[in-house]
């Protein structure tokens, strides 16, 4: 005869092993709170945006030609992480970093295929990633007019302490949520283990389980 599961003795189980959930879950999100606000390092962005003038064409006609800029952006994409401008960045403001380390906090964006361009730094300190994204616009508009022309690029908002004082990283929301997520996974796969692993006879509703035979009467123990 193929044994039936009941499911109210599943409930129960599950309801006298909650706490275990519960539990995990309390560590999971006071570990991510600890994590993000005692020991991982802040981490800071500051962001300016520049704009590349159209370049006129060979026949004098001012009208843009799209793949021209669009090819000339993605130049000065690379300009912007070359050692030409990056060695001066480190040696105007002294910076210990390799010029690897510097070019993976930078990052350049060109929105929608625009001729605006959007240059950010990240590192430890609002400062620090202000004066590298506000050099590196300096140096490149020295750069850029040297091998083009001058009035090549028009800056149109400049990095500021305000704008780069309030942390990207670490996402204490985003922190307590996987931390929620992860304790609860943890606490299933225990509460799950439990159940299966214990075969320890308490009442007499784990006999009617094991067996399928209801219970008539009990004897008591004198």
């Amino acid at each position: 005869m193929e044994k039936m599961i009941d499911l109210r003795v599943v409930a129960k189980r599950i309801k006298q092993y909650l706490w275990i959930l519960v539990l995990a879950a309390v560590v999971g999100i006071g570990g991510s709170a600890l994590w993000a606000t005692q020991i991982a390092t802040p981490k800071y962005q500051a962001t300016a945006d520049i704009f590349v003038k159209p370049q006129k064409l060979e026949t004098e006609d001012f009208r843009l030609d799209a793949n021209t800029n669009n090819r000339l952006i993605s130049t000065y994409s690379g300009i912007l992480k070359s050692h030409k401008i990056i060695d001066q960045v480190k040696m105007k403001l002294d910076i210990r970093e390799s010029f690897q380390t510097i070019v993976a906090n930078l990052n350049v964006k060109n929105e929608n295929e625009s001729q605006i361009i959007s240059i950010s730094y990240t590192t430890t300190t609002p400062e620090e990633a202000v004066k590298v994204v506000n050099t590196t616009i300096r140096v490149m508009e020295v750069e850029v007019g040297a091998l083009l022309e001058d009035g090549t690029i028009k800056v149109l908002s400049k990095a500021t302490i305000e704008e780069a004082a309030i942390p990207v990283s670490p996402n204490i929301k985003m922190n307590l949520l996987m931390g929620l997520f992860i304790g609860l996974v943890g606490g299933m796969i225990i509460m799950v283990a439990i159940l299966f692993s214990n075969n320890t006879i308490r009442e007499n509703e784990d006999i009617e389980e094991i067996t399928n035979i209801p219970i008539l009467g009990e004897i008591e123990k004198w």
